[in-house]
């Protein structure tokens, strides 16, 4: 079976040979450039400096084919090109401002957003902002003939899609703390910004799928809609400013493609999964395990289950920076127990990996994943201790 055909089969809730495995190429399911460079040296390979960074924020390294292949990854991804239009620079500690005008300063291995382009506009100051060209042709240039060739010369699953959508994207131009605190005083002046969010996103969504929507089996989308203890607003304001937009940005997605879309979000997501649902959803990552509401695999596999399907649940902020590979490889065994039944997992490490995982708790990740996500399970649940 190839990786296409065992991705199709999964999302389709049907089971292939074996559980998808998906690592290190978006914004998402990568990994930082630390872990990436300890995770080379303890694989024995050479390490091709200077190690790329596609993701300034969040310092995401470029995986090379050879360690895709080694940890028998199914798919690959086919992003689209920085804007030529605009000069991205680079302070010598990593600190940027991006092109929208939103500046980050390194601080340790990451980027933080210190300085927002909208946070002291006014609601008409905000109506005028000018944003970049989501129409830009660079953004696009060879995307098609990228993902001919892929689709053409290659098995692997096909992946595209972009790392913010509606609420991460217009908290960072606006600040977040204000950005949060508007959303009770003057939500009049949230909803011109989500608007303008919204548009950029369908003009870009649909360039972008012009060129690649015959060729991709996942779109991805990302925002952030959890705490550890719970939702990140009042469900209620979720459901009133940002579900109708949630929904005019799939339902241009899928007049455009035949991908499955997943979003990423982060934290307590269980009390948002059937409001995915509502407006097109059909898979969901992270399922942060450590997140109030995701505790319990077998829970959200019997309610959600044959309706979404699901990236991960694998805990790795606990048992992947801190556990043994053992550790590891149990809690691995657990999470395909309970959600690869039917189909409907794809496994990965959760979100990105960091910096403090060890490289040997990464190999017995992937490699156990590879092992026991074989149908039939009864490999995945033979060595879970009682």
């Amino acid at each position: 079976m190839t990786p296409r055909d065992r991705l199709r089969m999964t999302l389709n809730h049907q089971e292939p040979d074996r559980v998808p495995i998906d690592f290190g190429q978006d914004f998402h399911n990568g990994i930082n450039e630390v872990a990436y460079r300890n995770l080379l040296i303890h694989l024995h390979m050479d390490i091709r400096e200077p190690i790329l960074v596609y993701d300034l924020m969040q310092r995401l390294a470029v995986v090379d084919e050879r360690v895709l292949e080694r940890f028998r990854v199914d798919t690959r991804y086919l992003m689209a090109n920085p804007n030529e239009d605009w000069e991205q620079r680079v302070e010598a500690d990593g600190s940027f401002e991006d092109e929208w005008g939103v500046y980050r300063k390194r601080c340790g291995y990451y980027c933080e957003n210190v300085r927002s382009p909208l946070a002291d506009e006014t609601l008409e100051g905000i109506a005028r902002f000018r944003f970049p060209d989501p129409s830009e042709k660079s953004r696009f240039r060879g995307l098609r003939e990228r993902a001919q060739r892929l689709y053409t010369t290659t098995p692997y699953a096909l992946m595209a899609g972009q790392a913010a959508s509606l609420y991460y994207f217009s908290a960072e131009l606006r600040g977040f703390e204000r950005f949060m605190g508007e959303l009770a005083t003057d939500p009049r002046l949230i909803s011109v910004l989500l608007d303008r969010v919204l548009e950029w996103m369908m003009e870009f969504t649909s360039h972008y799928l012009d060129e690649i929507g015959d060729y991709i089996e996942v779109w991805w989308m990302g925002d952030d809609w959890g705490m550890q203890t719970g939702p990140i607003m009042n469900p209620k304001t979720f459901r009133t400013l940002f579900k109708p937009l949630y929904r005019r940005l799939i339902d241009m997605v899928k007049s455009k493609s035949k991908a499955k879309v997943c979003i990423h979000t982060c934290g307590a997501t269980y009390w948002i999964l059937q409001d995915l649902l509502d407006v097109g959803v059909d898979v969901v990552h992270p399922l942060q395990p450590t997140a109030v509401g995701n505790e319990d695999p077998v829970r959200i596999k019997k309610d959600f289950g044959n309706r979404l399907s699901f990236y991960s649940n694998v805990a790795n902020t606990t048992v992947l920076p801190e556990g043994q590979p053992a550790e590891v490889a149990t809690e691995v065994r657990r999470k395909i127990a309970a959600l690869a039944p039917g189909g409907g997992y794809i496994f990965s490490g959760g979100h990105n990996i960091q910096a403090d995982v060890p490289p040997a708790n990464i190999v017995a990740l992937f490699d156990t994943a590879y092992e026991a996500g074989r149908y039939p399970l009864a490999a995945a649940t033979e060595k879970i201790p009682a």
